[in-house]
């Protein structure tokens, strides 16, 4: 075998020297503990999540209809509208309601006219008609004077004085009968007051009239949602009867329909 040079062999040693190097190497990371990351554990409340389905829902609802029985002209609103309080919802027809109002105006004024008739006119008439009573008896009165002292002078028959009594009477009567008539056509006068009682009844009665007009017009109650419409134009309707239903402004909450199985999971302000 050829001997080899003192470079071929220097060459050897280093190699063999990297040899040993990468075993050892290898053989002290055979050696060491594997390194992982770790992780710090502590208790804490298990939470889970349950899923079901849910509709949004107003806190307050109301019922809308008619306080009156009528036919529907018109059906202001659909079902999802946002109204305001005040607007109007549906109107019914009202030419009764309106021809009525105008003739209970026409009562008002008459009683109105009736009542101003007797603080003028009548209590005019009625002053001069007991002027003229108190005219009349001051004159029978005279006439009575006078043939009293003709009957004593013995120039007319007794016959004439019974005549003048009488038209004294007469006198008196009218005079008490001019005096009631202006005590009544006074303030406090019976006639005056049936006249202020008439006119008050037929005032009611107008503001009667024009009040179930106004109901003719279903309005509103407060800011609100129309959630369903019951009524359409035609209908007769009558009192009590829902025709609108509406979810009031305001606070909403959620309603659901929870399996029976995760009620024992739930819990008041979860």
């Amino acid at each position: 075998m050829a001997s080899l040079t003192p470079l071929q062999r220097r060459g050897l040693w280093i190699v063999g020297g990297v040899v040993l190097a990468a075993v050892l190497l290898a053989g002290g990371l055979a050696l060491r503990s594997p390194q992982v990351h770790a992780v710090q554990l502590q208790p804490a409340p298990l939470v889970r999540t349950l899923q079901f389905s849910a509709r949004v829902a107003t806190l307050s609802r109301v019922d809308v209809g008619s306080t009156i029985i009528g036919r529907v002209a018109q059906v202001l609103v659909t079902e999802g509208a946002q109204v305001r309080k005040g607007d109007a919802l549906l109107r019914l027809e009202s030419d009764e309601l309106a021809a009525a109002v105008t003739q209970a105006v026409a009562a008002e004024r008459q009683a109105a006219a009736r009542l101003a008739g007797l603080r003028s006119t009548w209590r005019a008439s009625a002053g001069a008609a007991l002027a003229q009573a108190d005219a009349t008896l001051r004159a029978a009165q005279a006439e009575l004077t006078g043939v009293e002292q003709l009957v004593a002078q013995g120039f007319v028959s007794g016959s004439r004085l019974d005549d003048a009594r009488r038209a004294v009477d007469v006198a008196q009567a009218q005079q008490a009968n001019a005096r009631a008539q202006t005590q009544a056509n006074a303030e406090a006068g019976t006639d005056l007051v049936q006249a202020q009682a008439q006119l008050a009844l037929a005032q009611a009665a107008t503001q009667s009239a024009r009040a179930r007009l106004a109901q003719a017009v279903v309005l509103a109650p407060a800011d609100a949602k129309v959630l369903a419409r019951e009524v359409e134009p035609g209908q007769i309707v009558q009192p009590g009867k829902p025709l609108l239903s509406l979810a009031l402004a305001g606070p909403t909450q959620l309603l659901a329909q929870v399996d029976e199985r995760f009620l024992d999971q739930l819990q008041a302000g979860q």
